[in-house]
C-alpha cells in the first residue's frame, strides 16, 4: 500500500515522541516501575542495605546504557524496618496509589507469607521477584525465588556436618518465622539419619537467660556441633559468649547471617572457624563473569567492596532486568518468568521450576583467622 511521504514523517515524529510513552510497546508506561519492602533499619538492615546495594548497581547500569528498551527502571525503596504489618501497608501502597509494575526483592520470611496471602495481590497478577528469603510456601502464585530454599541450605549444611565425622548436632534458633522455618527442615532432613538432633533452645535477642540455658543444654548433650539459626546479631552474641567457653566446638550458620557484622561484634578470635552457608558465588571468585561484572560496577558507582549479600542482590536484579527484557507488556512478565531455562547470569544458570524456585546453589564457607571467608 502506498502512504504519502508527508504522512510518513508525521508518523515517524509521533513514534519517536511517543517513545516515552511506550509506543514501541503497548501497555508500559514511560517508567518501568519496581516496588521494593525491605529492612533497612531494623534488626537486619546490614543484610537489606547489602542487598539493595547490589541490586542498585546493577539497575544504574542498565539506565545509564538507555534502559530497557528505552524504559528507565524507576525502584521504588519502602523501609519496611522488619515489620509484617508495616510491609503490608507498603504492599498495599505499592499495588494502589504508587501503581507499580512488579514487586521485587522483600525480606523476611513473615513479609513474604503475608504477601503471598494478601487478596489484593494475589488478584493483581503482579509478581514478587527473588524475595530474600528461603521459606518454603504452600502456594507460591505469583512469588518467584532466585534462592534456594532452607530446607536445602539445611541439606548442605548437614551433610557438611557428617562429612566431617561428626553424629551429635545441636540446634539454637530464634523464635520467628525464620527459626521455626529452618528448624523444621533440619528435624525434617535428620529423620532415618545417622545425625542426631540431641539439643534445641530457642533464642530470643538479648535474653541472658535463653543464651545461659543454650550453652548448658548443649555442653550437658554432649553436641559435638551447634546450628544457629538465626539473624546476625543475635548469632553474633552466642559466638560472642559460647565460642571463648568451647573454643574447638563447631559453629555454623546460614546464609542470612552477615559474617562482616558477625566478625565485627563476635571478635575475629571467637569468630574464627564459624561455617556459614552461601547461596550465590563467592564475590572473589573472579572465574565467575557475574563477580567480575560487579566488582567493576561496585567500583563505579558505590566504591566499596562487594559482599555475598550484595551479589546476591546484583543476580536477582538481572534476574528481573533479563525477565523484562523478553515480556511486551507487564501483563506477560509471569509467562515469562515460568518459560526461563538455563538462563545465564554470568556464569551463574538459573532455571525456572515447579516450586517457582531458580536455584538450588549451596556453598560451604568458613571465617579465616583474618575475618575473610575460605570456600
Amino acid at each position: 500500500m502506498w502512504i504519502p511521504r508527508n504522512l510518513l514523517r508525521k508518523l515517524g515524529a509521533v513514534c519517536a515522541f511517543g517513545l516515552t510513552l511506550g509506543c514501541m510497546q503497548p501497555g508500559w508506561a514511560a517508567d518501568i516501575r519496581v516496588g521494593e519492602s525491605i529492612d533497612l533499619t531494623g534488626m537486619n538492615g546490614d543484610l537489606g542495605k547489602d542487598f539493595l546495594a547490589g541490586a542498585r548497581v546493577y539497575f544504574d547500569y542498565i539506565n545509564s546504557n538507555g534502559g530497557i528498551r528505552g524504559r528507565k527502571i524507576k525502584l521504588e525503596v519502602r523501609d519496611n524496618q522488619g515489620s509484617v504489618a508495616q510491609s503490608r501497608q507498603i504492599t498495599q501502597d505499592f499495588l494502589g496509589k504508587d501503581r507499580v509494575d512488579v514487586l521485587f526483592g522483600y525480606y523476611g520470611e513473615g513479609v513474604i507469607e503475608a504477601t503471598a496471602e494478601d487478596r489484593r495481590f494475589i488478584q493483581s497478577d503482579i509478581p514478587l521477584v527473588a524475595p530474600f528469603s528461603g521459606v518454603t510456601l504452600a502456594h507460591t502464585g505469583n512469588i518467584y525465588f532466585l534462592r534456594p530454599s532452607y530446607i536445602e541450605e539445611t541439606q548442605a549444611v548437614l551433610k557438611y556436618v557428617q562429612a566431617v565425622g561428626m553424629s551429635r548436632l545441636a540446634v539454637v534458633y530464634s523464635p520467628n518465622a525464620y527459626g521455626h522455618a529452618a528448624l523444621q527442615a533440619v528435624k525434617s532432613e535428620l529423620k532415618g539419619k545417622p545425625l542426631q538432633l540431641v539439643a534445641e533452645q530457642a533464642m530470643r535477642e538479648n535474653s541472658t537467660a535463653d543464651m545461659t540455658l543454650a550453652i548448658q543444654k548443649i555442653r550437658s548433650s554432649g553436641a559435638q556441633a551447634t546450628l544457629m539459626i538465626m539473624e546476625t546479631l543475635p548469632a553474633a552474641e552466642f559466638v560472642k559468649t559460647y565460642h571463648p567457653l568451647s573454643p574447638g566446638a563447631l559453629l555454623l550458620g546460614l546464609s542470612l547471617i552477615n559474617h562482616q557484622t558477625l566478625m565485627e561484634v563476635a571478635g575475629k578470635a571467637a569468630a574464627s572457624g564459624v561455617v556459614i552457608t552461601q547461596v550465590v558465588p563467592h564475590p572473589a571468585n573472579f572465574s565467575v563473569a557475574a563477580v567480575r561484572e560487579l566488582d567493576k560496577l561496585m567500583k563505579k558507582y558505590r566504591d566499596e567492596a562487594p559482599s555475598h549479600l550484595t551479589m546476591e542482590g546484583y543476580l536477582a536484579a538481572k534476574l528481573l532486568v533479563k525477565t523484562l527484557e523478553r515480556a511486551d507488556t507487564p501483563k506477560q512478565i509471569n509467562q515469562v518468568l515460568n518459560g526461563l531455562h538455563n538462563l545465564d547470569l554470568g556464569g551463574f544458570y538459573v532455571n525456572a521450576g515447579p516450586d517457582h524456585r531458580f536455584s538450588s546453589y549451596v556453598d560451604i564457607t568458613a571465617i579465616s583467622s583474618r575475618g575473610g571467608l575460605l570456600h
